[in-house]
């Protein structure tokens, strides 16, 4: 071969290197449109330069300002970022259960849940996000809560985050609260949901509420037994969840909502389909976008074991039915883009093809099929980036 050939041979080699390298985004990861992949594009900017109520505040009604999201190849999905693995080490079988998450911005959030054994026995399971990766921080939790479930959490900063401690095996239930430095816990508390407020400020929900000033705790009569709550502000807060009806010789459930104005406590009505009233139905999520849009969901069993769901949306001055298929509904958030997200089961779940995600923007409803189990689900200001929770899993959406 001529060395004039093997020359132009050389060349033609080094423009197609150049080229692939040119094609490459910052992570080595070649782009087949040869621009730059999607996590060394600019930081997504909010829909608005002025965000509505509803992206400005966070789960527990506190106004936030709008970070930039961040960047990545996931952008636009879901994807798991956390698993939590079972201790098999004594050759003792467990079982992994995350239920709840909550977060204060980007780089800051929290998950929680129980490890439960075969022999009998639960260990309280703590996950933090600290702006680059989950960890477990059970260690820090105070000895009165070893052997509890964890199965709420809120949070209005990162100096006050509450979360609700039960104790399956008989024990003292409680609440523990993370002020920026050390977990405290607060015993004989059995509620069902917590709200976390500024100034160290928190409610806690069940049977009965109770509202913390700051130094203590005064109870609250309140209509209907609270299974979700989230606030506009400390004197705009919805609550969700059922009262008891008479129902054949005894009594079922019925969905139900309340709304506190800063002084008390009163019962919204809600119109509820005859085949729901036939079951126990609740609501377990609210999501309360401004004064005048607000998704109450949940949902009931059927006899055979289905899960169906119920959906309610408040216009201002009533609520809505709003007609949806699909599973009972146990979480929602709403993204940057406005699009509304559901986290469903369909049936007594025995692995991960029990859940969907539900969505709707401005067309029809889609379901989306999760990378894993989602019981929970929570947004960060903006709604740039979303989190969500169940079984073993942590999972991820950017807009």
């Amino acid at each position: 071969m001529g060395q004039s050939k093997i020359t132009e041979m050389k060349r033609v080699a080094v423009c197609v290197i150049m080229s692939l390298v040119a094609a490459c985004g910052a992570n080595g990861e070649l782009s087949g449109s040869g621009t730059p992949s999607r996590s060394a594009a600019a930081p997504h900017e909010p829909p608005s330069a002025r965000p509505s109520l509803g992206e400005q505040l966070g789960r527990d009604g506190t106004t936030k300002t709008p970070v930039p999201a961040q960047t990545s190849r996931s952008a636009g999905r879901w994807k798991v970022v956390y698993r939590q693995k079972g201790d098999d080490r004594e050759q003792v079988f467990q079982s992994v259960m995350f239920t709840d998450v909550a977060a204060v911005g980007e780089d800051r959030a929290w998950a929680v849940g129980e490890r439960a054994y075969s022999t009998a026995g639960h260990e309280p399971l703590l996950a933090e996000w600290d702006g680059r990766r989950w960890r477990k921080v059970m260690d820090a939790l105070p000895k009165e809560v070893r052997m509890c479930h964890l199965t709420r959490v809120d949070a209005s900063d990162p100096g006050n985050v509450w979360v609700i401690a039960h104790d399956p095996e008989g024990g003292e239930d409680g609440l523990l609260h993370f002020d920026g430095q050390r977990w405290s816990h607060t015993p004989g508390m059995r509620q069902e949901e917590v709200l976390a407020l500024p100034g160290g400020r928190a409610w806690t929900f069940g049977r009965k509420a109770r509202y913390f000033d700051g130094s203590r705790w005064t109870d609250h009569p309140i209509p209907i037994n609270v299974q979700a709550a989230q606030a506009l502000s400390p004197e705009s807060i919805w609550a969700v969840g059922e009262v008891s009806t008479p129902c054949g010789r005894g009594t079922c459930g019925v969905p139900a909502a309340a709304y506190f104005d800063g002084r008390s406590w009163r019962r919204t009505p809600l119109s509820v389909a005859e085949s729901a009233v036939s079951f126990d139905t609740t609501l377990k999520a609210v999501l309360a976008v401004d004064g005048d849009k607000v998704w109450a969901a949940g949902g009931f069993t059927t006899p055979d074991g289905a899960f169906r769901p119920v959906l309610y949306q408040w216009n201002g001055g009533s609520w809505q039915a709003v007609n949806v298929s699909g599973g009972q509904i146990t979480g929602l958030a709403r993204d940057s883009r406005g699009a509304l997200w559901a986290a469903t089961t369909r049936w007594t779940p025995e692995g991960p093809d029990g859940y969907r995600l539900l969505t709707r923007g401005d067309g029809p409803w889609r379901s989306v099929r999760p990378p894993g189990p989602i019981t929970a689900v929570t947004q960060t200001a903006g709604g740039t980036l979303l989190w969500g929770v169940g079984g073993d899993t942590i999972v991820r959406y950017m807009t």
